[in-house]
């Protein structure tokens, strides 16, 4: 595997992983949401499933994906404040 292979798979693998927690954190503060909320989680989880499934694929691309699926969920972890 290149240094390039290497790199771009644990950025992945680090991104996917603050992908998880965030995924976590929004869970549980939804249990507590009201239903507004709710709906827009239930718009946003499917893209993240999408995301993960696509960064099997170890390309440019797919970091982008997780990157912007970290920046929408951060964003809507905000919105609980």
């Amino acid at each position: 595997m290149s240094d390039a292979t290497t790199d771009l798979k644990k950025d992945l693998q680090t991104s996917l992983t603050h992908l998880q927690t965030l995924r976590d954190e929004v869970r549980v503060k939804l249990h507590l949401a009201g239903k507004d909320l709710k709906d827009q989680w239930n718009k946003l989880e499917p893209h993240i499933d999408q995301v993960q499934d696509a960064a099997k694929n170890l390309s440019e691309a797919s970091r982008e994906a997780v990157a912007d699926a970290v920046k929408k969920l951060e964003k809507f972890r905000a919105s609980f404040r």
